[in-house]
């Protein structure tokens, strides 16, 4: 997909004025990433512009096949609507309407022969089995009950060459949710980029932009919720008015963008790549360290880190990840002082026995509330103030974005949002840091009696 310098004077064209923040999301949709993703609140004229992108991308691509995906076959009609309205006003001969499809022909005497089209697909992924896109969008994937449609189109992207695909959504309400689920992968990428309501995420084969309102922002200040609304037709007042005419947790999600649930991201956008650096470790320096096994399909870890919090790692799949962890450990113990050595007992009991024997401090850790609970908040604390030096371990990262925080009454803890999902490294690098950092004093010889 192609969005050259001449989409402003298309929308000119087409009657849609364009404001900075969507030329900029024009812009980033054309970049070469195979995936773009939009979250922004409601009202900010996201369905429109992207509507104008499929309209151009129909009009300026060879046999283009653009197909328009939402949680219902009418929601996707807002889409198509708006291109074909756009596509009325050029007039041209060459664009046939039809029923929830727009057609592109060669010659307008021969209105059968269709070269190119943008039709609206059903909100169903078995349905949606055998396209071939050119270009396929994705309206309000938070409102999607599962992963097939946006499934179905993101496998059909392999089919061709230079296919895209596009999601705009405004927040969903939990991490383990289709949408929820994209922005992690989103946010595990090696660019990740947060100046004030905005953040920029993107790597080699996807790219996120998102408005959002922070956690701890005051939202009954209009001014602060503002920043997160970029379209200048969203007003101050008008925001004002909303936050007393609906619900908080409506006002939060709709027009702060922010997550409502009590499940939800650990850490704010770009504060994990922000602590990425050269860890640093001297040999004989002391050192603790955090193991979590996983079972044959899970992932196994070995996280350690120094005084400093200069963080390093070994992360293994399968069956033999145990031994692998038991190796890593024994070769840790060779050029290192270890201190510490907690672990879940629940896999690596009996090699933490085996270790013992060889001399080193085991020191079981629970993963219950009572011992996660109070080792969650420093480690967040670590990376949001930036006292940690983090590796540039893709693997590590993805167990850091796909990490929830899950709340009860007694506060929240890192957990995995549901059974498949790896997050092995991140609860080993928490139990790591609260050996490091919990210590007991010295014991100081006051005086004699």
């Amino acid at each position: 997909m192609t969005v050259p310098g001449d989409f402003i004077a298309f929308c000119d064209q087409i009657g849609l004025p364009v404001e900075p923040f969507q030329q900029r999301i024009a812009e980033a949709a054309a970049g070469p990433e195979r995936e773009f993703v939009t979250l922004c609140p409601r009202g900010q004229g996201k369905t429109s512009l992207v509507a104008a992108l499929a309209l151009h991308h129909l009009l300026l691509v060879p046999d283009a096949a653009v197909y328009c995906a939402a949680a219902s076959r009418d929601q996707a009609r807002v889409l198509f609507e708006a291109a074909a309205r756009y596509a009325r006003r050029l007039d041209d001969p060459h664009l046939i309407f039809r029923h929830l499809e727009l057609r592109w022909v060669e010659d307008p005497d021969e209105p059968k022969v269709v070269s190119r089209h943008l039709r609206v697909v059903p909100a169903d992924g078995d349905h949606l089995q055998g396209l071939t896109p050119s270009l396929a969008t994705v309206d309000e994937l938070h409102a999607h009950p599962d992963d097939a449609v946006y499934l179905a189109l993101r496998t059909a992207m392999l089919k061709r060459p230079g296919a895209k695909l596009i999601v705009i959504s405004t927040a969903g309400m939990g991490a383990d949710t289709p949408l929820g689920r994209l922005r992690a992968r989103a946010l595990s990428q090696p660019h990740v980029v947060r100046e004030g309501a905005f953040t920029d995420a993107h790597g080699p084969a996807i790219r996120m932009f998102e408005w959002s309102v922070s956690d701890d922002a005051d939202v009954d200040d209009p001014k602060i919720v503002k920043e997160a609304n970029p379209a200048s037709w969203v007003t101050e007042a008008g925001l004002a008015e909303q936050r007393h005419a609906v619900p908080d947790l409506a006002y939060r999600r709709y027009h702060c963008n922010q997550w409502t649930a009590r499940e939800g991201h650990w850490l704010p956008p770009g504060a994990w790549q922000q602590c990425v650096g050269a860890p640093e470790f001297r040999d004989g320096e002391p050192i603790w360290i955090g193991v979590d096994v996983g079972g044959e399909r899970s992932a196994s870890a070995v996280v350690w880190v120094n005084q400093g919090l200069h963080v390093g790692c070994g992360i293994y799949t399968g069956e033999s990840g145990v031994l692998e962890c038991v190796d890593h450990v024994r070769a840790l113990a060779e050029q290192f002082d270890v201190r510490e050595l907690a672990f879940d007992p629940w896999r690596f009991g009996q090699a933490a026995q085996e270790l013992e024997r060889e001399g080193l401090l085991c020191v079981q850790f629970q993963q219950t509330d009572q011992r996660m609970i109070p080792a969650s908040s420093p480690l967040r604390a670590a990376v949001v103030e930036r006292r940690i030096t983090l590796p540039d371990d893709p693997v590590l990262a993805r167990h850091a974005a796909d990490a929830i925080a899950r709340h009860s009454r007694r506060g929240w803890r890192l957990d995995k949002p549901r059974k498949e999902i790896h997050v092995d490294a991140i609860i080993a690098l928490c139990m790591a840091v609260d050996r490091a950092e919990n210590q007991p004093e010295p014991v100081r010889l006051l005086g004699w009696l």
